[in-house]
């Protein structure tokens, strides 16, 4: 980062020249030095330059300005690096990681504590435990040599056609029923 030449991170950099893009495509109205009326697209918003707040909400919550911005900061002739939140800056950057770490020692050196330390308690719920899990319906059987029903085509007993059973047949009460 020390390398860096921009004001800014080189993430936050490119985020922002997106933004720059989006821009030329913004109306600017100024209300007053610093609230500005920004049409863009099929939105309406407004921009408080001094507050840093759009009311799209995207520079409020990110810290870097969105389009509408821009388009205003623009507008004043303004550079918009300079509304970019402190921290996405590289002094911000380069401050957080000026300190040293210590080397830490091995495990072995470490401090004995003097409380023993357990684990939680193992909670067993209400009821039997299960013997196996669910099998899905056309997962393969345990028995290799015997087959699944799935697939086959009900028969019914009384009227011998297929696409019913014995219980749900319409010549169940008119059909004579056969004897043994």
């Amino acid at each position: 980062m020390g390398k860096w030449s921009s004001i800014l991170c080189p993430r936050i950099q490119s985020r922002l020249d997106k933004e720059k893009e989006k821009a030329a495509y913004c109306t600017v109205m100024p209300s007053s030095d610093s609230l500005f009326n920004v049409r863009h697209i099929l939105d309406q918003v407004n921009v408080d330059l001094v507050a840093n707040t759009c009311s799209c909400r995207k520079w409020n919550m990110v810290g870097i300005p969105c389009c509408h911005a821009i388009a205003c900061i623009y507008f004043q002739n303004k550079v918009a690096e300079d509304y970019v939140d402190v921290c996405y800056k590289v002094e911000t950057y380069v401050k957080a990681y000026s300190g040293l770490i210590p080397p830490l020692e091995g495990e072995r050196y470490w401090p004995r504590v003097p409380c023993n330390l357990d684990p939680p308690p193992i909670k067993i719920g209400p009821g039997r435990p299960r013997k196996n899990r669910i099998k899905h319906p056309l997962e393969y059987p345990k028995k290799t040599g015997s087959l699944t029903r799935s697939g086959i085509e009900m028969t019914c007993s009384i009227c011998n056609s297929k696409g019913h059973n014995k219980r749900g047949c319409p010549d169940k009460g008119s059909a004579a029923a056969t004897e043994p």
